[in-house]
């Protein structure tokens, strides 16, 4: 037990060093790009980095299901199936891709107007990063459920830091948005190519017993709706609010939310590397029936305190941050970060409790929490959007409650665990 307590900090110190310099890249792109291109510019490339973030829903969730059953099967020793997981997750991306593709190709001009893009090539340009994320995600799974965290980390580095120097170079030449999208597809493809280094042993593993006892589908099935549920609303929370501001605001008011949303989700980072950490470390305790409640609290401590920590210290020094990282045509985005955090704050504590109850298997309640909380976000919108700043505390204080039912509900679950076990000794 102590072992296993120790190992979580460990893994989590390690994915936080990785993380964070991922992190830093990704904050230097933001910042060059802010001050490279014109405010209006800035704000179509980070529509289309948001549009990639809703549209990678599929590759977020393949990559939890693919570390949930990497795990479970390396928990119980069962290498030899790891291939099948892997192949099945590659069928289950390549259906994922063709119907995104389809459905995006017919709602193209749609989409275009919907978030006043200058040219449906930039929805096409997401589209494509989309399907190599999906490719990305079955080896980020990979590494994960097998705890391989430091090249799981070194991944993340990779996109990122691909993204910022790529960006760099094609942005200065003139290509503008194109240059971003490529830069996208050039750091993810690295990463990929690495990820592969370090799967083939799995992927080449031969073992005719392993097709005898496949994953059951029938389960495979109903955890992967739970998850795509669940997980589909949270992304599309967390990716989703420059694009409801896209589609209130004027591209000015779009960028200044852009450099406000970049500084305040600072908050969320810092605990990307407990969220990672967490969910194969809970995925093996509760497949061998250890308890996972320390290492919950554990995550929520880390975690959620660190980015409370981080929001409040957003809040205090905003004016100095967004003065030194992009400068004084940005300072009108000071009045929008404090309702910035308070939407973050609640994301990370609500992404939290979701990688520790779908580790758990227990995503029934929290997918229909999930998928209240983003209708009510959408529906509200509508009335509550006289300016940015009531339209994120709205967003935040919706999230706020939905992290409340959860939280109530995780307790609901343990307390009648613990009236079994005690019955169970009577």
């Amino acid at each position: 037990m102590k072992k296993t307590e120790q190992e979580f900090e460990k893994n989590s110190l390690i994915l936080f060093v990785l993380m964070m310099s991922a992190n830093v890249c990704n904050y230097l792109f933001q910042i060059v790009m802010g001050n490279l291109m014109e405010v209006e510019q800035y704000a179509q490339a980070n529509t289309v980095v948001s549009l990639v973030g809703v549209l990678s829903i599929p590759t977020t969730i393949i990559t939890m299901i693919s570390a949930r059953y990497i795990a479970l099967n390396a928990s119980n020793g069962r290498y030899d199936r790891i291939r099948d997981v892997i192949r099945l997750m590659l069928k289950f991306a390549s259906c994922i891709g063709l119907v995104l593709a389809i459905v995006i190709l017919i709602l193209l001009n749609k989409i275009t107007i919907l978030f006043a893009m200058d040219s449906r090539y930039y929805v096409i340009g997401a589209l494509v990063i989309t399907i190599v994320n999906l490719c990305y995600s079955i080896t980020s799974g990979t590494l994960q459920g097998m705890k391989h965290f430091f090249q799981y980390g070194m991944q993340s580095i990779m996109i990122a830091a691909g993204k910022l120097i790529f960006s760099i170079g094609l942005v200065v030449l003139g290509w503008k948005v194109y240059g971003i999208i490529t830069a996208l597809l050039l750091g993810t493809g690295i990463a990929i190519v690495y990820g592969m280094h370090y799967m083939k042993k799995y992927i080449l593993h031969r073992d005719e017993a392993s097709a005898r006892h496949g994953i059951d589908l029938k389960e495979f099935l109903r955890y992967s709706f739970g998850t795509i549920v669940a997980q589909g609303c949270v992304i599309a929370l967390t990716n989703g609010d420059i694009l409801l501001v896209k589609a209130y605001f004027d591209d000015t008011q779009a960028g200044l939310y852009s450099s406000a949303s970049v500084i305040g989700k600072i908050a969320m980072y810092v605990s990307t590397a407990i969220v990672a950490t967490l969910f194969p470390m809970v995925v093996e305790k509760h497949q061998k029936g250890e308890s996972t409640e320390k290492l919950f609290w554990k995550a929520m401590l880390y975690g959620g305190g660190m980015a409370v920590i981080c929001a409040v210290s957003m809040v205090l020094f905003g004016k100095l941050v967004i003065s030194l990282l992009f400068g004084e045509r940005y300072m009108q985005a000071i009045h929008i970060l404090p309702a910035v955090c308070v939407y973050v704050v609640a994301l990370t504590f609500i992404t939290i409790m979701m990688n520790y109850l779908l580790a758990i298997d227990r995503v029934k309640v929290f997918g229909t929490a999930m998928v209240t909380a983003l209708a009510a976000v959408i529906v509200l919108s509508v009335w509550f959007h006289e300016s940015v700043v009531q339209l994120m505390t709205m967003t935040g204080c919706v999230l706020l409650v939905a992290f409340v039912v959860n939280f109530l509900y995780l307790q609901y679950i343990r307390y009648n665990s613990k009236k079994k076990n005690e019955e169970k000794k009577v």
